[in-house]
């Protein structure tokens, strides 16, 4: 077995072990988000928390074993390049659109694997919309012209990349680490506010694997099979696509999943397109052992409508802020990168002024709480 089939076969299991712990938790953070404004139950958004605090922990723990920070990655979370209008801009879009589609990509795959077209229709305009943005003309001629303008390169201020730690002033592998150590159990202390043990166990199984699973993607691509997987890259006259360290995103795979069903003989399977397999077959695996895989149809037309256009909005705006909430949530902000915090801040922004729109016009009204309210039970 080669090291490249290693890495995929890795990638394929780690994705399985997300997709079930998905299913099985209902995760899902637009559905935690509106649960904690429109309901006041904080627990599903308390997990989120959690499973960002295991990642950044175990993230933290993973490079002091190898010995290095994990850059250069796939997408550039921590480049020099910060590309701020981009991660406002396709945060507040994608953040829209996975409140009207009723959630994001992951939250999708789930459902698809729990039995319902609906969310298959919902997939495939997701994953069409990235690859217009991605495969077509489309971002180069209507976007990139004046998005170019809104980025700033942080090599003017002598920083050599967009990590907290070092905007920061701090140096050093250790420092990393430390801080990204620290901030993890941060975010688990304020989680367990809202995630009370006795009666969340499941919950907090959940996010802890979710979270150890972004860990392990970077391990398995930042690793030994990583390594020997570009060494044998560099030998071969076509190398897969999508090489190199990474973890779980959702925004550009989805486009690779559907170039490659378009064009199979013109594409190698990458990480990304087994990610989606396996976090779908994980799905669809834990759906049927819970018992809880049935068949869904599709919602009244106008419902129906209301969630195409959330998916087009999803699947533009995740390729567009150049991540998703698993991408800049957990992947991004594991290694400390201040773009994927921008771009997770902007996808929140953006869901909760739709959450307050569609409120407006339904004449339900959201109550008003401080932002620790979403984590911390009343």
């Amino acid at each position: 077995m080669t090291a490249i089939t290693e890495v995929l076969l890795g990638g394929f299991a780690a994705a399985l072990v997300l997709g079930a712990s998905a299913q099985a938790t209902r995760f899902c953070p637009q559905g935690g988000l509106r649960e904690s404004l429109q309901e006041g139950k904080p627990a599903r958004m308390a997990a989120y928390a959690a499973a960002i605090g295991v990642a950044m922990l175990a993230v933290a723990g993973l490079q002091l074993v190898l010995g290095q920070a994990l850059a250069p990655s796939r997408p550039a979370y921590l480049g020099p390049e910060l590309q701020w209008g981009r991660y406002v801009l396709g945060g507040l879009l994608f953040g829209a659109g996975m409140v009207l589609a009723r959630g994001c990509p992951l939250r999708t795959l789930v459902r698809v694997g729990q039995g319902s077209a609906q969310a298959l229709v919902l997939l495939v305009v997701m994953a069409v919309a990235a690859y217009v943005m991605t495969r077509t003309a489309l971002y180069g001629a209507w976007f990139a012209p004046w998005l170019s303008h809104l980025s700033v390169d942080l090599r003017r201020w002598g920083l050599q990349g967009q990590g907290l730690d070092a905007l920061l002033g701090l140096h050093g592998l250790g420092a990393r680490v430390a801080l990204g150590a620290c901030l993890g159990l941060g975010l688990l202390a304020l989680a367990w506010r809202g995630l009370p043990w006795r009666q969340t166990r499941l919950l907090w199984l959940g996010a802890a694997l979710i979270g150890l699973m972004v860990a392990a993607g970077y391990a398995i691509t930042a690793g030994p099979w990583g390594s020997r997987a570009l060494d044998e890259a560099a030998f071969l006259s076509q190398p897969p696509d999508g090489m190199g360290v990474q973890s779980f995103s959702f925004a550009g795979p989805l486009s690779d999943a559907a170039y490659f069903v378009l064009h199979p003989s013109s594409q190698t399977l990458s990480f990304g397109v087994v990610a989606v397999l396996g976090a779908l077959g994980g799905a669809l695996l834990a759906a049927l052992l819970r018992r809880e895989f049935s068949f869904e149809g599709f919602a009244a037309p106008r419902d129906m409508a209301r969630s195409l256009f959330g998916a087009v909005l999803t699947g533009a705006g995740a390729v567009l802020g150049l991540g998703c909430t698993v991408g800049h949530g957990l992947s991004g902000i594991s290694v400390l990168s201040v773009g994927s915090m921008l771009g997770l801040a902007s996808i929140f922004v953006g869901a909760w002024l739709t959450m307050r729109l569609e409120g407006g016009l339904t004449g339900t009204k959201l109550p008003r709480s401080r932002p620790s309210a979403l984590f911390l039970r009343s």
